[in-house]
């Protein structure tokens, strides 16, 4: 399949803490930097799946710029739509990990995607169109989200990044094919607060009134809940030694977004999701590279 990416590339820098985490004081653990950003991930992971994969980004003109293209060269990511923005530094998310591999605090400098905007877009509408379907991540301004709504005519998928910047997304919600918050942010764009079943149905209810076709709603160790017009549900996490959950989301959305693709149920595509999660968290990087399409299928059970 050809899919284009549209939102982020950062260098990640991850700690995780050897033993329960003492705020104000130094921990003694593990740390990794690496390549990073939702999009750059959800490319990545997409590649590593047999896709076909072309980013449209803002690149900073600084000393990780080489290691970006290379990376990205090596893993067939196709750059040639994202312009160098000269005078601008590439964007950088910290976080850090408690003991159990989950994030504890993070700080996201993703200014860079600022440029990132309707004219850049405007000038690659035939590569948007021409794609299987489009991926974009709410680190892109908001006037591009919408333009993207507006103009773009192929399925879109969009991933919510935070709580700070899904709220870029709700004048989107009838356009979008795919989208996948957390608690926190579906509570932002649905009005509904979730604390059971009975309220994510409603919440998803929500979406799927406003338009959105396919809901994924990420509960943390508890699982996702998804839905769409023929079918709800929990889908429970994958069974995984988890090393580092940063990038997790990104290996879920891209595993059952190109399920979804296939043509599977949503079911399946939140256990194919779950299963490209749990390969993630196994991994001390953002992406792992234990990840294929023969891996994925192995694991899930189901065959894409």
């Amino acid at each position: 399949m050809d899919i284009v990416v549209v939102g982020g590339i950062n260098i990640d820098i991850s700690g995780t803490s050897d033993f329960k985490m003492i705020l104000g004081d130094s921990n003694p653990g593990q740390v990794w930097a690496s390549l990073g950003g939702v999009g750059r991930n959800i490319a990545e992971n997409l590649s590593r799946l047999n896709c076909s994969c072309r980013m449209i980004t803002a690149l900073g003109k600084d000393m990780h710029l080489p290691m970006i293209r290379e990376s990205c060269q090596k893993l067939h990511i196709d750059l040639s739509c994202s312009p160098v923005i000269p005078g601008a530094r590439n964007g950088i998310y910290l976080c850090v990990n408690d003991e159990a591999g989950d994030v504890v605090a993070a700080i996201s400098d993703m200014k860079i995607c600022e440029a990132v905007t309707p004219q850049l877009l405007e000038k690659h509408l035939q590569v948007l169109n021409g794609a299987d379907f489009v991926v974009v991540d709410a680190n892109v301004p908001e006037a591009s989200l919408y333009f993207l709504a507006e103009h773009c005519h192929t399925r879109i998928v969009a991933d919510t990044v935070s709580s700070k910047k899904a709220g870029r997304l709700a004048a989107c919600l009838d356009r979008l094919w795919v989208i996948k918050p957390n608690r926190a942010e579906a509570e932002l764009l649905t009005g509904v607060p979730l604390h059971d079943t009975l309220s994510l149905q409603r919440a998803s209810r929500v979406f799927l009134e406003k338009g959105t076709k396919h809901v994924f709603i990420s509960l943390g160790s508890q699982g996702v809940y998804y839905a769409d017009a023929e079918d709800s549900g929990i889908q429970p996490c994958h069974p995984a030694a988890i090393c580092n959950t940063n990038g997790c989301g990104d290996a879920f959305l891209a595993a059952a977004s190109l399920a979804l693709a296939h043509g599977h149920p949503i079911q399946e595509a939140a256990q194919i999701g779950q299963a490209a999660s749990a390969i993630c968290a196994k991994s001390e990087h953002a992406v792992s590279p234990e990840l294929t399409l023969q891996q994925l299928e192995a694991d899930s059970g189901i065959p894409l």
